[in-house]
């Protein structure tokens, strides 16, 4: 089985690392201070196979640079590496939507997302779980998506709970419209979900979840009600594992 390790999710950070038998770590997102980074990888970069950076926003990818600087591969779309003026530069591998990349014993197939700026999500395969989804800062799914064996998938926050906040003065009216088409609400991701081949899957993590927009007890019975999975909210104190038996 694989470890999966949730370092941050939110607006305030995203990074997670997935953990094989033999030690070999692929980490998505560095949106958080590299120190935190190292700290969870015991100061040891070698087992680091590489890193996914889904989009060029700070809370994805803060620490790439400090990655490139050690030696560790970080693979992301050519908009990121270019705001960050790092084109062509060593370590910077540039991956692209529908295609498919091997790293060690991990395999990548790159999604399109819909953000506000270009920005993909992952689906991971390694013998010891299976295949991953990884998929945030979306405002949907358009692709078909294979069976799965793991979902982690934005679930940002609910109209309602907007709405409310919008109407409570909590929220601006311009930040609806900016969720509207750059983060995953409640209703789209149960869709996604539902329209998925979920015989496989063995357990459903809920990304990104907004501070003032969403409620994560809901979002979880809700999500478990619609797909009778078990679901996980990220946050820096979930740790699990991926198996690819079914339970």
């Amino acid at each position: 089985s694989m470890k999966l390790k949730c370092l941050s999710s939110g607006s305030k950070g995203n990074c997670y690392i997935l953990e094989a038998n033999n030690g070999k770590k692929l980490i998505i997102e560095c949106g958080i201070m590299f120190k935190q980074i190292q700290e969870a990888l015991n100061f040891s970069l070698k087992d680091v196979v590489c890193c996914l950076v889904s989009h060029r926003h700070q809370d994805h990818a803060k620490a790439l640079q400090s990655f490139l600087r050690y030696g560790v591969r970080v693979l992301s779309i050519e908009d990121v590496f270019a705001s960050q003026s790092l084109n062509n530069k060593p370590f910077c591998k540039v991956i692209e939507p529908m295609r498919g990349y091997i790293v060690g014993d991990f395999k990548i197939f790159v999604l399109q997302m819909n953000h506000d700026v270009p920005c993909v999500g992952f689906i991971i395969e390694h013998a010891e779980m299976g295949r991953l989804l990884f998929a945030t800062d979306t405002a949907d799914i358009e692709d078909e998506l294979p069976q799965l064996d793991h979902i982690m998938i934005e679930c940002n926050y609910s109209s309602d709970v907007l709405n409310y906040n919008i109407e409570s003065g909590v929220v601006h009216a311009e930040m609806g419209n900016r969720l509207a088409i750059s983060h995953m609400e409640l209703s789209t991701c149960k869709r996604v979900l539902m329209e998925s081949d979920l015989s496989q899957t063995k357990e459903i993590v809920l990304l990104h979840l907004s501070s003032n927009n969403s409620r994560a007890d809901e979002f979880k019975q809700c999500i478990t009600k619609a797909t009778g999975k078990v679901v996980y909210i990220a946050d820096n104190k979930l740790n699990i594992e991926l198996t690819k038996e079914p339970y």
